[in-house]
């Protein structure tokens, strides 16, 4: 039985570099490890003890599709994150309970499907400048727009948005010039402790991380704090997560995103995590053993 297989999709069958740097420090620890694409039907599931997701960075254009393979795997075998946090965080809506529970969020108007909202009455009301539009489904920066207030941005970024909303909720936010002065720090959890934190690329669509390691930077201690609180309020336990932050233009630090599904982890660019992150993953393996049921001898 393959005690451990990493999740990826079509377009990177091979895994990630980053994700790859992952499955040699687990067979390094005598672990029997594969990597297989989620949306394949020829894999056999049932003959991994765990799998964990890394690189299903389609899962949103075929969402229904994820959710219901979500659901087969887990009959079957073990898969991380667990799936009731993959649903939970396949909806941007967490993020309005991640407010409701005390963590600063950047600020958001929401938009539900079918709804019809104005941006420059948007952008007026709530003094915003320029705008951000979201989908409340997406990987990375897919159908992320920036919109300025000129006219002509208003009206693409309305076809954006009324385009968007025909099939599903949506988001609209100020765009906070730190984007671009400071830059958007992604902070790396396992097991729930924080790991090392990158300065991403603002509305990067690349799908491969590749080297990482010029990215890098010392997380302030607020930014820290604020993603411990995001992560603490989870509702549940996940075995990575990576919570994007951003600083207002009063340099308060915000919560951008919390990534439970398929979150870069920029391995390369903090050598001993993907150590730790090879420890997590045996320590979950140990406690899926514990689980199987034992034979016994007639």
């Amino acid at each position: 039985m393959i005690d451990c297989t990493l999740v990826t999709c079509e377009k990177i069958s091979a895994l990630d570099p980053d994700d790859r740097t992952l499955l040699h420090a687990l067979r390094e620890r005598g672990l029997t490890v594969s990597s297989a694409v989620w949306s394949d039907p020829r894999v056999d599931w049932a003959a991994s003890r765990l799998c964990v997701l890394r690189s299903t960075w389609d899962y949103h254009s075929r969402y229904r599709d994820f959710l219901i393979w979500i659901e087969q795997v887990a009959a079957v075998t073990a898969i991380r994150n667990d799936p009731h946090l993959v649903r939970w965080n396949a909806h941007k809506a967490y993020l309005r309970e991640l407010e409701l529970l005390g963590v600063p969020i950047v600020p958001t108007v929401w938009i539900t499907q079918g709804a019809t909202r104005g941006l420059a009455e948007l952008s007026e009301a709530h003094g915003w400048r320029e705008l951000v539009i979201k989908p409340a489904h997406g990987a990375a920066a897919h159908s992320v727009m920036r919109v300025g207030r000129e006219a002509e941005a208003l009206v693409l970024g309305q076809a954006h948005l009324d385009g968007l909303v025909q099939t599903q909720d949506a988001l609209v936010q100020p765009y906070l010039s730190a984007v671009a002065a400071y830059g958007e720090r992604a902070l790396i959890f396992f097991e729930g402790r924080y790991s090392h934190a990158v300065v991403k690329k603002p509305f990067n669509t690349v799908l491969a991380v590749g080297d990482a390691r010029l990215s890098r930077v010392e997380a302030a201690e607020e930014e820290i704090e604020v993603a411990s609180k995001a992560v603490t309020a989870v509702p549940g336990q996940p075995l990575y997560a990576r919570v994007d932050l951003l600083r207002d233009d009063a340099g308060n630090v915000r919560v951008n995103e919390v990534e439970l599904i398929e979150p870069s982890l920029y391995l390369t660019a903090h050598d001993p995590a993907r150590g730790t992150f090879a420890d997590a993953i045996e320590r979950e393996l140990d406690a899926v053993v514990k689980l199987e049921p034992r034979s016994t001898a007639s």
